[in-house]
């Protein structure tokens, strides 16, 4: 389901974290939510807020380097995958991309750019701009 589209500014990790918060109540099972921007823009700042909001306990990482990590709250299962580091498709295809998609399973991808061509057309997209060292433009949609 496409999200309502927003833009706004957070002024500290704190504030990101809030947002993923606030929009962890706008998801729904089987959304995918592209997060695009550059390292060290929030995105996995954002998702912890999202986890924080499904009422997820323990600790939330970047899956930079386990590229899947996979977490499991009361009503959802939230999947986060990072295609950094790997931009292989094939790879991707193999390590069984393809069921998380078709599962009913809440997804944040990172540098989804890099498997665009497996993705749904039906995504939103959250775009992370460094404005200043805390203060970042995040937008849904736009």
């Amino acid at each position: 389901m496409l999200i309502k589209s927003f833009k706004t500014i957070t002024l500290s990790n704190i504030e990101t974290e809030v947002l993923g918060q606030k929009f962890s109540k706008k998801i729904s099972k089987g959304d995918i939510i592209t997060l695009n921007g550059n390292l060290g823009s929030g995105k996995t700042t954002f998702v912890k807020g999202v986890l924080k909001g499904l009422n997820y306990k323990n600790e939330v990482t970047s899956p930079t380097y386990t590229l899947i990590n996979e977490y499991y709250t009361e009503n959802h299962t939230l999947i986060h995958i990072d295609c950094y580091r790997e931009k292989n498709i094939n790879r991707w295809l193999n390590i069984g991309l393809i069921d998380y998609l078709s599962e009913d399973n809440i997804l944040f991808i990172e540098w989804a750019k890099n498997i665009q061509s497996i993705l749904p057309n039906e995504i939103n997209n959250i775009y992370f701009n460094v404005l200043d060292t805390n203060k970042r433009l995040i937008k849904c949609n736009e």
